[in-house]
C-alpha cells in the first residue's frame, strides 16, 4: 500500500507498507526506481547502510530500528530512498516498523511551514528520534537485569530466571550490532555526500551520531553488567551443584556403616553377643554409635558445611 503525503510545497513523501506487486510496477514504471535498488528497502534481513545509485540519481538508507513486537528480532531496518535532487521520499515499512509513521507525520506536520525542509532533514530528524528509542531498549534491559541480580540474593537459581537472562543478553547484542550499522552508515552520507549536503544537515548528521554513540556505549556497558550477572548465575549453581554432590557423597559414607556392622555379624562365625537374645538391640546400638562417631569425624573436617 503506498499512501502519498506532502512534505513541502515542491516535495512529497510517499509511506510503502508491505510492499505489493502494483506498488512495485508503480515504482519501477512511475518513478523509475530500479528493482534491485527497491528489493534492497524491502528486505528485512538488510544490514544498516548506505546505497548510492549515482546513475539513477538515488539514495538509499536502510537504518535499523527498535522493534520490541518482532519475532525476528530486537530491531529491523527501515529504508528511507530519496532522490539527489531531494525532490521527493519513499519509506518502506513492514508491521513492525509502521510504528515510526507516527514520528515522521509530526515531522512532516511541522516542515509544511517551512520551504527550506528537504528529504534529508526528515530522514535525519526521524533517525535523530529512533536513537532515542534505543536508550530506552537498554534502560528496559536494566530493569530486568536488576530484578533476575536481586534473585540471586533472596533464591536459588531458577530456570525461567536463566532462560530471561539469556534472552536479555541475546537482545544487548542485535541491539549493538544495530547501533554500530546505524553509527557506521551516517559515517558513509557525510563522508560521501560532503559536498551536497549543507552545514546544517551536516551538524544534524554529528547530533544524531551522538546519540548513536551514548547509546552504543551505554549497550556496551549493559553488556558488561549482564554478562557478570550471567557468571554470578552460574558460580551460584555450580555451588549449589557442588554443595548436593558433596551432601550425597557425605551421607552415603554415613550410611555404609550400617552395611558393614550388619555384615560383620552376619558372617557365620561366633562372634560376641551373637547368640544373645537382645543380640539385635547391641547391633543396633552398636552401628548408631558408629554413625555418630564417623558424623562428628565429618562435621569436624568441615564437610558439612555449605
Amino acid at each position: 500500500m503506498i499512501n502519498k503525503q506532502p512534505l513541502t510545497a515542491n516535495s512529497n513523501w510517499y509511506q510503502i507498507d508491505e510492499l505489493t506487486p502494483d506498488d512495485r510496477a508503480w515504482l519501477t514504471g512511475s518513478q523509475n526506481i530500479p528493482n534491485e535498488i527497491i528489493n534492497y528497502a524491502v528486505d528485512p534481513y538488510e544490514s544498516a547502510r548506505m546505497e548510492f545509485d549515482d546513475d539513477n540519481h538515488y539514495n538509499l538508507m536502510i537504518f535499523d530500528v527498535v522493534t520490541p513486537t518482532s519475532k525476528r528480532a530486537t530491531t529491523e531496518p527501515i529504508s528511507f530512498l530519496y532522490n539527489i535532487d531531494q525532490s521527493d521520499l519513499y519509506i518502506f515499512t513492514r508491521k513492525e516498523t509502521s510504528y515510526v509513521i507516527n514520528y515522521i507525520t509530526k515531522f512532516t506536520n511541522d516542515a509544511l511551514e517551512s520551504s527550506q525542509i528537504q528529504p534529508i532533514d526528515l530522514v535525519l530528524n526521524v533517525a535523530e528520534k529512533l536513537s532515542g528509542e534505543f536508550m530506552k531498549a537498554i534502560l528496559n534491559i536494566n530493569r530486568q537485569r536488576l530484578s533476575i541480580q536481586s534473585s540471586i540474593k533472596s533464591t536459588k537459581p531458577t530456570q525461567p530466571a536463566i532462560n530471561q537472562l539469556m534472552s536479555l543478553q541475546t537482545d544487548l547484542i542485535y541491539l549493538i550490532n544495530s547501533l554500530q550499522t546505524d553509527y557506521t552508515l551516517l559515517a558513509t552520507l557525510k563522508n560521501h555526500d560532503h559536498k551536497l549536503l549543507s552545514d546544517r544537515q551536516l551538524e544534524r548528521i554529528e547530533d544524531v551520531e551522538v546519540e548513536l554513540k551514548q547509546a552504543l556505549d551505554t549497550s556496551k556497558l549493559s553488556q558488561e553488567v549482564t554478562s557478570s550477572v550471567a557468571n554470578a548465575f552460574d558460580n551460584v549453581a555450580n555451588a549449589n551443584l557442588n554443595w548436593t554432590m558433596k551432601l550425597l557423597t557425605v551421607s552415603s559414607i554415613v550410611l555404609t556403616v550400617p552395611t558393614i556392622i550388619s555384615g560383620f555379624f552376619g558372617q557365620n562365625v561366633i562372634l560376641p553377643l551373637t547368640h544373645a537374645n537382645d543380640g539385635w538391640v547391641y547391633t543396633i546400638f552398636i552401628t548408631l554409635i558408629f554413625m555418630v562417631i564417623v558424623t562428628l569425624i565429618l562435621w569436624h573436617y568441615g564437610f558439612f558445611k555449605k
